[in-house]
């Protein structure tokens, strides 16, 4: 169906659409100026810019912006009051999940490239949005990448050991992963493994980390590969409490309160406080199905910053996330 712009400008007298077309095209396409079309026309210079004004609104001149991948200053503002961060940085990102993903994650890339110190100690948890950033690095300075959880699921390119090792090899520095799964069946069998020499040695670092890297997971709605890890009887049960995000293994409520402290002994990952510890924590998150569980992490305290795409912080803004 027609605009009611673009029905508008059919009703124009041919010569006058023609007009304010040759006046447009002088303007926008040929960087002349209002005074020089006046000259041309035949007509004052204030003539020309209502002319231009009724190009835009008949529909005779439309203006695009091609804003993927810019990062919106104001919004990235507003987004990091609300949630009460130091630093966050939104962008502009259109089409599918798997491209907004694609842009955030690129941002994600070039933010930690210019804000990354040498020799700082990077943690790394893991995630799609976080695999893709890593694929996206730059060379960065020389610094030390530890893993910050065991691994969840058969995909080696989104594994936290392949994610620390890209880091790694991106800086020239050392990696320290852990080779475990992030998921035991039992705090005693978590609590044995942590003790082993190598996963100790890298979990003995974590206060050290200067900066955290982190993905965000949502359970409700579903938008985590944690949480399709866990058994559907346990999951269930877990919702049921409440639970609506997680970030390395961590699991959240609305109000940011962390709950299930005995899921949480049966996994090989750092613990909240200290990840409350690290002086910067950024999450990058993609797709505005992960608003409320964002929404909830930084409730929680559990980051400082936040780069996502710019459909997620606005429905933030303006509160349109279900929950409290």
């Amino acid at each position: 169906m027609e605009s009611e712009a673009a029905r508008s400008d059919l009703r124009l007298p041919v010569e006058e659409r023609g007009r304010l077309l040759l006046a447009a095209r002088r303007f926008y396409l040929e960087d002349r100026s209002k005074v020089e079309i006046a000259a041309e026309l035949g007509v004052s210079r204030f003539k020309v810019a209502r002319m231009l004004e009724q190009a835009r609104t008949s529909g005779l001149v439309t203006i695009t912006f091609d804003d993927e991948g810019a990062v919106d200053h104001d919004l990235s503002a507003r987004l990091a009051e609300r949630l009460g961060l130091s630093e966050a940085v939104v962008v502009h990102a259109h089409g599918d999940l798997d491209r907004v993903r694609s842009v955030v994650a690129q941002a994600g890339a070039e933010h930690l490239a210019s804000s990354l110190a040498e020799g700082s100690i990077i943690g790394m948890a893991w995630g799609k949005t976080l695999a893709d950033l890593t694929a996206s690095l730059p060379r960065l300075s020389k610094m030390s990448v530890v893993q910050l959880t065991g691994a969840v699921g058969a995909d080696l390119s989104q594994s936290p050991v392949e994610l620390v090792r890209r880091m790694a090899q991106s800086s020239g520095g050392a990696a320290f992963p852990i080779f475990a799964p992030l998921l035991l069946d039992t705090a005693e069998t978590a609590a044995a493994l942590r003790t082993q020499p190598e996963i100790a040695r890298a979990m003995a670092m974590y206060s050290d980390v200067t900066t955290a890297l982190l993905s965000v997971g949502s359970w409700n709605p579903p938008d985590s590969q944690l949480y399709l890890a866990v058994p559907p009887a346990e999951r269930e049960a877990l919702v049921a409490q409440g639970v609506v995000a997680e970030v390395s293994s961590i699991l959240i409520t609305d109000d940011g309160s962390v709950v299930a402290e005995s899921f949480t002994e049966r996994a090989i990952a750092i613990t909240p406080a200290q990840l409350r510890a690290i002086p910067r924590v950024l999450a990058v998150a993609a797709g505005v199905r992960k608003a409320r569980a964002v929404r909830a992490v930084a409730r929680a305290g559990l980051i400082t910053g936040l780069v996502t795409d710019a459909a997620l912080a606005e429905a933030i803004l303006s509160d349109s996330v279900d929950g409290t």
